[in-house]
């Protein structure tokens, strides 16, 4: 049976202004990967970086409450050890209440793409954001472009569209990998 292993978890907080929604939110990104993937070349396991909760400390810890639960059946295992749900959700919670820094290296950017058929997709043509298709997997999605002047609309369509996941509105670069 394989199980997901976390190796390490980043998170930014953003300060609360009039565009966020006048709250705090957040962008965790967490290390992981399969216990049964293997690089081809290195032989170590296979991981990657990916963002995984966003929005606002309600949003990430609900996400949080909701990945719990695969600890419970052991097929979520961070650090490569067996964890109690409650323990989990306290390691997150310290996370984003922390008083760390964002991490010294890396950054966060939007990056939203949607099946061609989800809400979002004719939102931001209303909004009238640059929006293009690509197909991944035979099936076509709906990229948004946002500038950078607009990057806090990714915490807008999170908390519009509460089906979305975190890896569909963003992603993570520069992070040092384990």
């Amino acid at each position: 049976m394989s199980y997901r292993i976390e190796y390490q978890w980043a998170c930014w907080r953003l300060a609360p202004t009039p565009g966020r929604g006048a709250v705090p939110r957040f962008v965790v990104a967490i290390e992981g990967g399969d216990n049964n993937l293997r690089d081809a070349v290195t032989g170590k396991r296979s991981r990657s970086w990916d963002v995984c909760m966003l929005g606002s400390a309600a949003h990430v810890l609900k996400t949080a409450v909701y990945f719990a639960g695969a600890c419970e059946g052991g097929s979520l295992k961070p650090g490569s050890r067996n964890c109690s749900p409650e323990a989990y959700i306290r390691r997150i919670r310290r996370l984003i209440e922390g008083d760390e820094a964002a991490p010294a290296q890396g950054h966060w950017y939007p990056r939203i793409r949607v099946p061609e058929s989800h809400p979002l997709a004719s939102y931001a043509q209303q909004l009238a954001l640059g929006t293009s298709r690509e197909q991944r997997y035979g099936d076509w999605f709906v990229r948004v472009e946002l500038e950078a002047a607009q990057r806090d609309l990714v915490f807008d369509f999170a908390d519009r569209f509460p089906d979305l996941q975190a890896w569909q509105l963003a992603e993570v670069g520069g992070l040092p990998r384990t």
